[in-house]
């Protein structure tokens, strides 16, 4: 681990190897400053990208690794990577250098959450990222890796992964219900 790299969380709950690395390396020129921020609102990084199409410039970036967030996610993990939004297969010359570089030609927008047991429970951003075809941190070579640029939160995704949370959460209740009172 090199001196900029920084730990997402400090203590872990589900043993040694739940942990995640983010690489810091930001602070990029194209990034938009946000916009005037209202007192009652979260606060916001200052180098988010705004959350729209991810650009191409976005797209090498990544492949590059220029000013980027390395995440990975060992075992059962207090942080996960959940949505898929604006997905983008590469293609071409820029598939070839992805994958050159070791990463699986597909970027999209994805929300990083604290986690309890693979259930999503406080969202803690949101980024572009790139999957890494095999994670070189782990021996076992079976953790999750990703590169990745932080955008700016997007709360329509999010708010729609906490509807698929709670919306399964109540279904099971209910069925667990109608099988403990038919009984």
């Amino acid at each position: 681990m090199t001196s900029t790299e920084g730990r997402v969380s400090s203590g872990l709950a589900m043993g040694n190897r739940s942990r995640v690395l983010v690489d810091h390396h930001r602070s990029h020129p194209k990034t938009k400053p946000l916009p005037a921020m209202n007192p009652y609102d979260s606060p916001k990084s200052n180098d988010a990208i705004y959350p729209d199409e991810i650009s191409p410039a976005i797209v090498e970036r990544l492949i590059a690794g220029s000013e980027t967030d390395s995440l990975v996610f060992y075992g059962v993990s207090d942080h996960q990577l959940y949505g898929r939004k604006n997905r983008i297969r590469l293609s071409g010359d820029v598939a070839k250098l992805a994958e050159d570089a070791g990463y699986d030609p597909i970027v999209y927008q994805s929300v990083l959450w604290r986690c309890l047991v693979f259930i999503p429970v406080v969202p803690l951003g949101v980024f572009a990222v790139i999957p890494k075809l095999e994670c070189d941190d782990d021996p076992d070579r079976d953790a999750d890796q990703y590169r990745g640029i932080r955008m700016a939160w997007d709360w329509s995704q999010i708010r729609i992964q906490y509807g698929v949370v709670f919306g399964t959460a109540l279904l099971l209740a209910a069925i667990a219900c109608r099988l403990w009172f038919a009984g």
